[in-house]
């Protein structure tokens, strides 16, 4: 579950530092969804569903190598322009990102019998619907109505930060004790 956590601060936050037409992500999605994978598949014993989320994490990884490489020669710079083909492929990124979030929401629900406080599952699927929610908004509505998409994004990061805490609560919940079931 800690990999899984840190791999999420990853994800959800970007630091870049950016010299003219490069950008260096401190901290790369690519190694964001890496370490969600591995620790999804240490946790495959304790739900089969932490399959499906390894695999997702994987397929994300290997798209965010991509973007990084861009960023590094500065390809994303120069495709910075809101074309149709971006905005799309954005979109499509977006949902594939949250499909992942929706399964690792649900192998967490999955846990729910084992943990001390299993009223967090449900607080973390409910966080999720709203997140998603915003998000999906904030991509779709970006070429459309721009300022739409700004409220929506902001209240994204503010659910995101909520599904960070509330996956830290679940991470370090006592009865789980995933660490030691799984090693």
């Amino acid at each position: 579950m800690k990999k899984i956590f840190i791999g999420l601060i990853f994800i959800f936050f970007n630091f870049n530092i950016t010299l003219n037409a490069t950008i260096l992500p401190l901290l790369p999605d690519f190694v964001g969804y890496l370490l969600i994978s591995i620790g999804a598949k240490e946790l495959i014993g304790t739900s089969i569903k932490f399959d499906n989320v390894s695999a997702f994490a994987k397929m994300l990884t290997i798209i965010f190598i991509a973007f990084f490489v861009m960023d590094i020669f500065g390809i994303s710079t120069a495709m910075a322009q809101m074309t149709l083909f971006n905005w799309l492929f954005g979109l499509v990124v977006t949902i594939i990102e949250l499909y992942l979030l929706y399964l690792l929401t649900m192998a967490v629900m999955e846990l729910k019998p084992l943990m001390a406080t299993p009223g967090e599952a449900d607080r973390l699927y409910q966080i999720f619907k709203y997140h998603a929610i915003s998000a999906a908004i904030a991509s779709a509505f970006i070429v459309i109505v721009p300022v739409l998409a700004v409220i929506a994004l902001i209240i994204a990061v503010f659910f995101a930060i909520m599904y960070i805490v509330i996956f830290s609560r679940i991470k370090n919940d006592p009865q789980l004790n995933l660490g030691v079931v799984i090693q």
